[in-house]
């Protein structure tokens, strides 16, 4: 498996993967995470006591249903408007994730390159999810048609889990990785 920089031209793999491009990259997931942010916290009710996150944990149609129902016109412009800074978020963080895990990896690779490379891909796996679970979310603030009153809630609920699965794997494999590289440098000093 290959790692995700080397798909890109070798001067733009090491830019994002440097000082700056990771600085960069940190300040365009946060400048965009902010206004998602600002918007989600108009959308807390106690029906979504954690605004639209609690919509992405509503497995369940009635759940779903549920939530929506306590926001108004006002509310569901406030869940879009989230979900389009999402859109440009998901992919901003998975960029930046993966130039600093492949970073943090770089001299890791060279001694054990079999399971490395999914640790590098996990961001831009997360943020591929991210942007599906976005899509049955945009169509959930529409109106759920009969059809779907079962299968959106719960397709956009997977994604969702995938997705804070996947971070949760990286954020406790990242630092482990890190431990291990030192404990093999110690002993071989």
């Amino acid at each position: 498996m290959r790692f995700p920089s080397e798909f890109l031209p070798p001067d733009l793999a090491r830019r994002l993967r440097g000082n700056l491009g990771l600085l960069g990259l940190g300040l365009l997931a946060l400048a965009l995470g902010e206004p998602m942010r600002a918007h989600s916290d108009a959308l807390v009710t106690l029906a979504a006591p954690h605004g639209i996150l609690s919509l992405q944990f509503a497995c369940a149609a009635e759940t779903a249903q549920g939530i929506l129902a306590t926001w108004d016109g006002t509310a569901l412009n406030h869940a879009r408007l989230s979900l389009l800074w999402d859109c440009g978020f998901a992919p901003a963080y998975g960029i930046a994730l993966t130039a600093l895990t492949e970073r943090l990896t770089y001299r890791l690779s060279r001694h054990d390159r079999r399971w490395l490379p999914v640790l590098v891909w996990l961001p831009l796996y997360a943020a591929a999810a991210d942007l599906m679970e976005n899509l049955f979310h945009f169509r959930l603030l529409d109106g759920i048609p009969p059809d779907g009153l079962v299968l959106l809630p719960a397709l956009a609920c997977g994604f969702a889990l995938f997705k804070w699965g996947a971070l949760a794997f990286w954020l406790v494999a990242l630092p482990g990785l890190g431990l291990q590289a030192m404990v093999k440098r110690k002993t071989r000093s």
